[in-house]
């Protein structure tokens, strides 16, 4: 535990003068198992310090709802099959940043690696030279452009893209006049979702006009110009779909500020909990849900399996693992059932 813990203090040093300008790791998580453990855990786990593995999660992005209910699922598991987990990752999406997280945490020597891809197909190299050299790598959120990994743990973009064209369709019916919200270009996730809403509503509804998709990028601000200008430009509009969290609100304010609130309907991507709150106040009309909690916790639980032997190469027989995800309206989104797709903003509100 000790010589893991130099190893964690070493990263933290390299990590610092790699990133400049006082960029800082995301930080270590270390539960103590305040949370409930599975039934099994016990004979699953290994109960001492000398079988303790180390297992080094690098995200995407961190502060955001979505990856920190992706660390509370990862240090769930942790607590469960006695895991010391070391979580981090940059402040933004940018494959550049990721890096200097990734380099950090590799010299540590992990006994497995989690990993969130800010670039599916930049980082096939990385993850197969690190599956090569016998450390295991489980990919969440962002399916590998190459199967190289243990397997990939993410939702079906397109899918989901699909869903809120059919929660559209059943509001508006026919002849609906919809504005897709993307985020970049090149933005491998966002565009499929994106894809998958286009040519499921053009499928439903033969009359509809699809508007030229806009590109905030992840600016709310910049998202509330270009659909502010869009409603300008398209009184008829009917529905926006956003392809992520980070320009809904955006998005969402041109609609209110327009007093358009009712008529163009708004759906976005994530249940952040204000995403939740302003669903409930009429904001939006529809939210797809992803479980980032269960991706992270079968990521963990399944490294630890792996790693002591429970499972091997030949259990994982798909490259990719998709998980269900849910419309969130109104009507449903107090059901006890649809409690699992709700986000958390901190960790200390599941006792971290």
């Amino acid at each position: 535990m000790k010589k893991r813990m130099v190893w964690i203090l070493a990263a933290l040093m390299i990590i610092a003068a790699l990133a400049g300008c006082g960029q800082t790791p995301a930080g270590s998580s270390e539960p103590s198992g305040q949370n409930s453990a599975s039934p099994d855990a016990s004979s699953a786990a290994g109960g001492s310090d000398e079988d303790r593995l180390y297992i080094a999660a690098v995200a995407a992005e961190v502060g955001i709802p979505y990856f920190t209910t992706m660390q509370w699922g990862a240090m769930d598991a942790a607590a469960d099959y006695n895991v010391e987990l070391y979580w981090t990752g940059p402040a933004e999406w940018d494959f550049s940043k990721q890096q200097t997280f990734i380099d950090g945490v590799v010299v540590t020597n992990p006994d497995a690696m989690m990993l969130v891809p800010t670039d599916n197909a930049a980082l096939v190299t990385y993850v197969d030279e690190w599956m090569n050299e016998g450390i295991p790598v489980i990919c969440t959120d962002l399916i590998l452009a190459e199967h190289v990994d243990l397997v990939g743990y993410s939702s079906d973009p397109y899918s989901g893209g699909a869903e809120a064209a059919r929660q559209f369709y059943a509001q508006n019916g026919d002849g609906g006049v919809y504005l897709p919200v993307g985020t970049n270009p090149g933005a491998y996730g966002a565009n499929l979702r994106v894809q998958g809403f286009v040519e499921t509503i053009q499928e439903l509804d033969k009359d509809c006009t699809i508007l030229d998709t806009v590109y905030p990028g992840n600016d709310a601000n910049k998202a509330a110009q270009l659909v502010s200008a869009a409603l300008t430009g398209n009184p008829d509009m009917t529905g926006i779909f956003v392809a992520t969290s980070a320009p809904a609100s955006g998005a969402a304010s041109a609609v209110i500020e327009a007093g358009k609130s009712g008529v163009v309907k708004v759906c976005s991507f994530d249940a952040d909990p204000q995403q939740i709150l302003d669903l409930k106040a009429g904001t939006y009309d529809v939210l797809i849900a992803q479980d980032p909690y269960q991706m992270g916790y079968d990521a963990i639980m399944n490294l630890a399996k792996y790693c002591r032997g429970a499972l091997t190469d030949e259990d994982f027989t798909e490259a990719a693992v998709y998980y269900e995800m849910k419309a969130l309206t109104r009507e449903n989104v107090d059901d006890p059932e649809n409690a699992k797709f709700k986000y958390i903003a901190e960790l200390s509100e599941d006792g971290y």
